[in-house]
């Protein structure tokens, strides 16, 4: 008892002594705020025991794999035949199943234990991730024989990993590959999810080999194909990341000015990274910083909208029309669009015209607020028509004013009409047994994200959009599905550079779901607002609008939501 009083009078005596050493007087001195980044949590690994039986290699194994993604896998070796871990490469996938209990099954005719794991979603050696369908299984098996200690050993297995979902989310981390767009301006993202565990190589690794193939036409690299890392390791000192490659990696001055502002824009987005040396046979790289890339341009906070069938804007505060006496849009009139300069409206009037006129703030026009009882308008609003079609859906602007839209049946492929009037008319076999029920072009202009109907079936799609040097859009690539689980919806929209919303079709009577579908990631399911029929979206999930059948805008609100005005029918922010 004495012992136990005399340490807690030291450390009372302690604490007090810390207590009196922080200064509560005198002047305000500036601090060193540099914090050191937190070192990823290494997982304790035990090898096998003496006299483990098949189930418990095996289960061992799976355990020290997993964690072997933060170290070098080395004790997951432990469990298999010399041969089996000379030639087993882990790197090469890694399925991800949601955490709980997996039961094996061992088969002593066959020496094999069978694992069946319920499949969230595959990660590929470059960090490209699907995911799973929800039923989709993934059935593993591991052949066993008993070394010459007479213990058992798996001797046969799969390339690759197994994590639970908690594992890969404590052990993987998005990273945004940054490739330009044709008019070496704008960054195009692509999510990868590499192993925190030396992720600044990673990083610089997959960025040298390049984008992936489905969007390899239409963005730019200044890494030619002979490129690579000249040390296979990126070391960062004092937040400066140094990235050395092979003389075969120097392409022409241009190349590597963009080869250079890639890099420096990938690996800064890592936690740990403020700066990028990049260096070509021991020397910097000489790239003369004539390219800086931006991001993807952000609309403004006014929006267009459709109120009472008349051209209506919203400033985030209030809700404005033109007067009565400039027209209305026409019956049946939907899918308004305003262009990123904000000078131009589109719509299409009557489903078979789409049509352009001019803002309502562009046109001079003097606004009035949207209150009820304002009465009709008279006649039709004056409007360009720039195509027509049988049945069109809603248009999407790019950020070079191409206005974009199709055919709801898929025939024809798609459209993009030009600021000066010309339609460009895109191929697109894909689409022509399709129903297509939206589109939106990415606010990069290199991607675009389609929801349609085969089949009864609904699909989200993303194609990559070939432009000149100008802007001007030549083709589209074949197309990649994404939003596992994602239901029919009525509308599709970028909410930021690497995240498409989709809002489903009205439920009766509950809240009609928004599927988050991350181009590369995972999807989330958020729960909108009741009959739910347009959605809008600046930037970001915060600033996600939803406009309900009966006219009431609600904005995203941390989890919930919070009505913003009402009387709208649609609403749109540029793009």
């Amino acid at each position: 008892m004495r012992l136990r009083g005399l340490a807690i009078m030291c450390a009372a005596v302690l604490a007090l002594a810390a207590c009196a050493s922080i200064p509560d007087s005198g002047p305000v001195n500036e601090g060193d705020a540099d914090v050191s980044p937190v070192e990823p949590l290494v997982p304790i690994q035990e090898g096998p025991n003496p006299g483990d039986d098949p189930e418990a290699i095996v289960r061992g194994f799976l355990t020290a794999s997993a964690g072997g993604v933060a170290t070098d896998f080395s004790v997951a070796r432990e469990f298999l035949t010399e041969e089996a871990a000379a030639q087993w490469d882990p790197t090469v996938q890694t399925l991800v199943y949601d955490s709980g209990t997996v039961t094996p099954d061992w088969d002593e005719p066959s020496r094999t234990v069978t694992y069946e794991v319920p499949l969230a979603s595959a990660v590929d050696e470059s960090g490209r991730r699907v995911d799973a369908a929800g039923d989709e299984v993934a059935r593993l098996e591991f052949t066993v024989a008993l070394d010459d200690d007479d213990q058992w050993r798996i001797s046969r297995l799969e390339d690759g990993v197994l994590l639970t979902q908690a594992n890969f989310d404590r052990f993987f981390r998005p990273v945004d590959l940054v490739f330009a767009t044709a008019d070496r301006t704008t960054i195009v993202p692509e999510l990868r999810w590499l192993p925190d565990n030396n992720v600044a190589t990673s990083a610089a690794r997959e960025l040298i080999e390049g984008p992936s193939t489905w969007l390899a036409d239409a963005v730019l690299t200044g890494f030619p194909a002979t490129a690579a890392l000249a040390v296979e390791s990126v070391v960062v000192s004092g937040g400066v990341a140094t990235v050395d490659l092979t003389v075969q990696s120097a392409g022409t001055a241009d190349e590597r000015a963009l080869a250079e502002e890639q890099m420096r824009q990938t690996l800064t987005g890592l936690p740990s990274v403020t700066d990028v040396d990049v260096r070509i046979g021991g020397l910097p790289i000489a790239g003369d910083g004539s390219i800086a890339l931006a991001t993807a341009p952000v609309p403004e906070e006014t929006a267009a909208a459709i109120v009472n069938d008349q051209l209506g804007m919203w400033d985030g505060e209030d809700l404005f029309v033109g007067p009565l006496a400039s027209g209305g849009l026409g019956e049946g009139s939907y899918g308004v669009a305003m262009a990123y300069d904000g000078g131009t409206v589109a719509f299409v009037r009557g489903g078979s015209a789409l049509v352009t006129t001019p803002s309502l703030g562009a046109a001079g026009t003097v606004l009035v607020e949207a209150t009820s009882g304002l009465g009709e308008p008279t006649g039709l609003l004056e409007a360009q028509t720039v195509r027509t079609g049988d049945a069109l859906v809603s248009p999407s602007y790019d950020r070079h004013g191409y206005l974009w839209t199709a055919e709801r049946t898929g025939a024809g492929g798609l459209v993009a009409v030009a600021p000066d009037g010309t339609s460009v008319e895109l191929a697109s076999e894909w689409l022509q047994t399709r129903s297509v029920i939206g589109l939106s072009v990415s606010r990069d202009d290199a991607r675009l994200a389609v929801i349609s109907r085969s089949g009864g079936q609904p699909a989200v799609e993303l194609a990559a959009i070939v432009r000149d040097a100008d802007g001007a859009p030549l083709s589209l690539g074949e197309p990649i599905s994404a939003g596992a689980g994602v239901g029919a919806g009525v509308d599709v929209v970028w909410v930021d550079d690497t995240t498409v919303g989709v809002l489903g079709e009205p439920l009766d009577g509950s809240p009609s779901p928004l599927w988050l579908v991350q181009v590369g990631g995972g999807t989330s399911t958020i729960l909108s607002v009741r009959q739910a029929v347009d959605m809008a979206v600046r930037s970001g999930e915060s600033t996600v609008l939803v406009v309900a059948a009966d006219g009431t805008v609600e904005e995203r609100s941390g989890s919930s939501w919070a009505p913003v005005t009402q009387g709208v029918a649609e609403l749109a922010y540029s793009g």
